[in-house]
Formats: C-alpha cells, structure tokens, sequence
C-alpha cells in the first residue's frame, strides 16, 4: 500500500494492482479475524460454526484467490507475448463479480455462524437445549442460498477470467479496442 503513495491514480488504469488491493483487504481481514477467533469466549461461539468456514474462505477465496487472478492477469499476456490482455472491461467485469460473489459468501457464513453458535448454546429452564439440530439447519436456509449465489458470482467471474485468457492466448482484440484504436489513427 505504501508504494503507491503519491501514485493512487493507478487504481484507475491497473486491473492487476485492483486485484491486489482487494486481496490485501482480505489478508488484513483474515489475519485481524483469526487471533480474534482464538479469543477464548470468541472461540466458545465461533467453534464447529459456519463463522470459522466464512473465516477460512475469506482467506483462501478473498487473499489467496484474488492475488491469484492478478497475477495472472500480469503473466499471461506477458507468457504468450502479448502486448495486453483482450478486454479490460471484462477485467473489470470479473473483478466485480468476484468481489461482490465473495463478500455475499462470507457476510453469510458469518451471520448464519454466529447463529449457530447462539443457537447451540440456548437452553431452556429444564436444562434442554432450546433449538434441535434440525431447527439450526433450518434456520440457516436463507444464508446457505446466499453463500450458493455468492459462491455463483465469484465462479462466474473465474469463467469470464479464463474466457478472457483464452481470447488473449490467441492473440484476439477486442472490438472496443478496435474502435478505440481507428478513433484514435
């Protein structure tokens, strides 16, 4: 973050640079998560949760997978001897996605953990648990459809991604681009 001191107007042209900004968000988000999970009352609501699931994505799919993508994005152009990649508004499009895909996928698995573990430890008078398991899985329902779309989005952007590769391994333009660059002759 500190290299781009004085050169944030990058943000705005680099699809590679966005993808990495995004995932260092994730990484801080993982990394502040994860001691706060450890916490012993934390960990006594968060343990065999979804919460430790949404934990776990957020730093595989948000830091690890978003500093996948942009890496690639930099290599292949750069591996098949391209001058760039075949559209960066499909760039744009898969950065979206995934950002939006991922965020719903995690904000459920955190709400419907902390559920869970609410849930789990509410007892009645008579010492019996309030909820059954069941009743748990139920009332989850609503957040595993959200995860399913959040999970959707963020495959879709991976689809757009490798459609994207494969035009640029090919050695394909746009036709934006086309257009920009008769404009511009």
């Amino acid at each position: 973050m500190m290299t781009l001191s004085g050169a944030w107007h990058k943000l705005r042209q680099d699809p590679v640079l966005r993808f990495m900004i995004i995932a260092l968000a994730f990484y801080g988000m993982s990394t502040f998560e994860g001691p706060l999970m450890s916490i012993k009352s934390v960990n006594s609501l968060s343990h065999y949760t979804d919460w430790t699931i949404g934990h776990v994505h957020s730093g595989a799919l948000g830091w690890v997978g978003f500093i996948t993508f942009g890496a690639l994005y930099f290599l292949v152009p750069r591996l098949w001897g391209r001058k760039g990649l075949y559209s960066i508004k499909l760039v744009d499009t898969h950065l979206w996605l995934a950002t939006l895909g991922i965020v719903l996928y995690i904000a459920a698995m955190w709400v419907s953990g902390i559920m869970q573990g609410l849930m789990w430890r509410s007892y009645n008078e008579m010492g019996f648990l309030d909820y059954s398991f069941v009743e748990s899985v139920m009332a989850m329902h609503p957040f595993y459809l959200i995860r399913a779309l959040g999970g959707m989005l963020y495959l879709a952007g991976a689809c757009i991604m490798t459609y994207n590769f494969w035009r640029t391994i090919r050695g394909d333009v746009a036709p934006a681009e086309i257009q920009a660059k008769e404009v511009l002759a």
